[in-house]
């Protein structure tokens, strides 16, 4: 089996809600991810705040966001409660950046156990994908002539005789 890819899932909820019933649809969500085998990694209020505009017809949300690490089922899934579910107003599901869920001072053995793991899948690419990261690509030689010098050149070259002798000039009837 594959080895787990971390994942981050931001999602917008509606202002109504009372602190229970947003409790209740977090628990739902990290229900959700664990039955569909993954594994829940962290949740976080980020408070309420104005939406850019307005979807359906909310100017404000609550917003939180999630950590898990599983596979596309898990994703799929996730995905489709997001969508299903009326207090949520959006939602969105991304690869994570390991760096970005807990601060270094807090919880330094996690983050260095995430870099750990991340480390170990990149070792694990292709040389060839790696060798071609590493060093940039060489730029092949351009001639060096100006545009007038390169249409002069075309114009000399033995094809354009062949060109001329194919027109014919209509026959006159003198």
């Amino acid at each position: 089996m594959a080895e787990a890819t971390l994942y981050e899932s931001t999602y917008i909820l509606t202002t109504d809600l009372e602190e229970e019933e947003i409790e209740q649809i977090t628990a739902r969500l990290r229900e959700t991810v664990e039955q569909a085998g993954a594994e829940f990694v962290a949740d976080h209020l980020l408070g309420r705040r104005q939406l850019a505009y307005q979807i359906n017809h909310h100017s404000a949300g609550i917003y939180r966001v999630m950590y898990f690490k599983g596979d596309g089922e898990a994703v799929n899934e996730l995905k489709n409660e997001l969508l299903m579910n009326e207090y949520i107003i959006r939602g969105i599901v991304v690869v994570a950046n390991p760096d970005a869920i807990f601060k270094p001072t807090s919880h330094p053995e996690q983050v260095a156990e995430l870099k750990e793991e991340q480390a170990a899948r990149e070792a694990e690419e292709p040389e060839t994908v790696q060798e071609a990261e590493a060093e940039p690509m060489a730029e092949e030689p351009v001639a060096e002539t100006s545009e007038p010098e390169a249409k002069a050149a075309d114009e000399a070259s033995p094809e354009q005789p062949e060109a001329e002798a194919t027109e014919t000039e209509p026959a006159s009837d003198d």
